[in-house]
């Protein structure tokens, strides 16, 4: 199973990078774009059986138990953006967790088997440098998809259905025992907002505003699953 998930994590960075750098030729942009999700979603559909360890009942523990796996969150997400028209900003979060997910498989896979050892450190030490970091760009890319999606809406190249799914989404994530990155994105914006809103030099309606803005999201923050 974890050579399968390697695959198609290896296949999701592929056409990722055949999306975003278009004159490679092997794969046409807009084809590549909907073949990452597609890998993307196989490979959260084959990471959540693995989860639930293929036990599936009709009941409302299991739908429970279901929703507050993080590969349930992502093979929402990827089936959504494979329905929709293409968003790049979409993309990253997903090719994001593939290429973390496969150098850690990569780094698994030489330490078994003994090669190459003097890579090995290096590419654990990348890893660990650097999961923090790309745990905080998917979580913003993600937060910033919502106003994206509404103001496709307004120019006619969305649907409504799109940002409705979304922000089922993204309470998920912001929901999430197992990675918090969302909520403390949100708690960092917030303060970051709070900041502004009291500096002397924010003009009163503007600083208004944000804290108004602040308590109405603040408001439908969904509990810690």
């Amino acid at each position: 199973m974890e050579c399968v998930l390697f695959a198609s994590r290896v296949l999701t960075v592929f056409f990722a990078i055949n999306y975003m750098i278009p004159f490679l030729g092997l794969v046409p942009p807009h084809s590549a774009y909907y073949k990452i999700f597609a890998a993307s979603a196989a490979t959260f559909a084959l990471r959540l059986h693995t989860r639930i360890q293929g036990q599936f009942a009709m009941n409302a523990q299991f739908v429970q138990r279901l929703v507050i796996e993080d590969a349930f969150h992502y093979l929402v997400y990827s089936v959504v953006f494979l329905m929709s028209a293409p968003i790049s900003m979409a993309a990253l979060p997903v090719t994001i967790y593939a290429a973390l997910h496969a150098c850690t498989f990569v780094t698994k896979i030489l330490r078994e088997t003994g090669h190459n050892l003097s890579l090995v450190p290096k590419l654990e030490q990348f890893t660990a440098h650097q999961t923090q970091n790309a745990l905080g760009i998917i979580a913003c890319s993600e937060i910033f998809l919502i106003p994206l999606l509404v103001s496709l809406i307004f120019s006619g190249q969305g649907s409504l259905f799109l940002p409705f799914a979304y922000y089922r989404f993204l309470s998920l994530r912001y929901a999430s025992r197992r990675n918090p990155s969302t909520r403390q994105a949100f708690s960092q914006m917030r303060g970051s907002l709070q900041n502004v809103a009291g500096s002397p030099s924010c003009p009163g309606v503007i600083s208004a505003f944000i804290y108004r803005a602040i308590d109405f999201i603040s408001a439908r923050a969904p509990p810690v699953m």
